[in-house]
């Protein structure tokens, strides 16, 4: 049994939420052998267009090296691709490739439909609210 004072705390009540919807979305993206953060790099790469490894590293708040990897791993697949940067060759720009494009419009309807199964098909005013909460955590 959880304490009520635990069902209040928004912090743990946020946890458990995080959990569920994570382990449904890894669950989803294991289908196509890929995990929840290369799915991030991929999407920050199709949506920003191009990005250097360390605002990539930034915007998600993984480790430089760690982010490395997930490049490496999503250029083998071809959905990436590294070029480095005319006005500083000590640093790389990566982007998603048309196939990465592709992919990942097929790998944002599985994540969509992986977060609404793990939450709830009936909560779809409730998720409207945890992404205004996390727009204003955000600003």
């Amino acid at each position: 049994m959880i304490p009520d004072s635990l069902l209040n705390s928004p912090l743990f009540q946020l946890e458990r939420l995080r959990r569920r919807t994570r382990d449904a979305v890894e669950a989803a993206l294991s289908t196509k052998d890929l995990g929840v953060r290369a799915y991030w790099t991929l999407s920050c790469l199709v949506e920003a267009d191009a990005a250097s490894q360390a605002s990539l590293s930034e915007a998600l708040g993984i480790d430089a090296s760690d982010i490395v990897r997930l490049i490496d791993a999503l250029e083998q697949r071809g959905w990436a691709k590294r070029e480095r940067d005319p006005k500083d060759r000590r640093r790389q720009i990566v982007t998603a490739s048309k196939k990465g494009r592709k992919a990942h419009a097929e790998l944002l309807e599985l994540v969509n439909a992986a977060e609404l199964e793990a939450l709830g098909e009936d909560n779809t005013k409730q998720l409207k609210h945890v992404r205004k909460l996390a727009k204003a955590v955000e600003d």
